[in-house]
């Protein structure tokens, strides 16, 4: 269960790193350097489509994907990829 499932949200003055260390349940090394890395020098986007339009304003080809440590969306420049939704 995320963050916001549960009704925990990042304040405007709270970084990102301390929102995921304070919402976290159990300590890992391993999980906080890959948050570092993954989340905590990126751009947070409410939205799929907000990060999508800040991305097709840069003039990059950038890629969106879904923060699985702070539930926010973020852009990178590696390939991502969707899963499908293959209605039959």
């Amino acid at each position: 269960m995320s963050a916001r499932d549960r009704g925990q949200k990042r304040g405007p003055e709270e970084s990102l790193m301390d929102f995921f260390i304070r919402t976290r349940s159990v300590a890992d090394p391993a999980i906080d350097r890959d948050v570092a890395r993954s989340c905590s020098s990126k751009q947070p986007y409410a939205s799929e489509g907000e990060a999508r339009a800040v991305a097709a304003m840069n003039g990059m080809k950038l890629f969106t994907y879904h923060c699985r440590y702070c539930d926010f969306w973020h852009l990178t420049r590696r390939p991502t990829t969707t899963p499908s939704t293959d209605e039959e």
